[in-house]
């Protein structure tokens, strides 16, 4: 699964290329937002989910200084980081049951 992430990261930022190196960054990148949403309260951390895709590739963006507006990407990946927080949904751990 990781692999269409990383893919809906690269084309997010135009990136065409097959390397290995700027692959396993953004994989890099991926491990760390996801650690920085369960910081802050997220629970449901689904690489499926179009806001979870959203903040990876904002948090990807400000990481790699994308167009130079890092500072853009990363108030924008603590905006919707909030919201995540903050939102039933996303801040609930599902029962075992489910």
């Amino acid at each position: 699964m990781r692999t269409a992430l990383i893919k809906a990261i690269k084309d997010s930022m135009r990136m065409s290329t097959a390397s290995a190196i700027i692959e396993d960054d953004i994989s890099g990148c991926i491990e760390a937002c996801f650690k920085d949403l369960q910081l802050a309260g997220v629970e449901k951390i689904d690489e499926t989910d179009a806001l979870i895709i959203r903040a990876a590739q904002l948090f990807t963006k400000a990481d790699f200084n994308y167009n130079n507006l890092a500072d853009k990407y990363r108030q924008s990946y603590d905006a919707l980081k909030m919201s995540l927080a903050l939102s039933g949904e996303y801040n609930e751990k599902e029962s075992e049951g489910k």
